[in-house]
């Protein structure tokens, strides 16, 4: 079984390294990393995802590839509403 936690760690670092840019499966796709806080935890948490870019807004959609529950960052989400972004090398709240 993948263990997640290490799986978006890799996807993580390789993002900051590279200033916003994947490889692999990911490759030339959208994607930020969220920073959030965990609902019960109140731990900081990054969650690697793709994006919709909307005029001047990102779009994220809260799928958990098909599953009847949505993904742990949502949960927090509506837990601590406050999180950032980043996308390539800005950040942003």
């Amino acid at each position: 079984m993948t263990d997640f936690k290490d799986w978006n760690q890799k996807i993580i670092d390789e993002f900051r390294s590279v200033g916003g840019k994947v490889g692999g499966q990911f490759a030339g796709a959208p994607i930020l990393l969220l920073n959030s806080t965990g609902a019960e935890t109140g731990e900081k948490r990054t969650t690697p995802m793709m994006y919709l870019a909307d005029s001047d807004r990102l779009a994220v959609f809260a799928s958990k590839a098909g599953a009847s529950t949505n993904p742990d960052w949502d949960h927090n989400l509506l837990a601590h509403p406050r999180a950032s972004v980043e996308v390539g090398r800005r950040h942003s709240m």
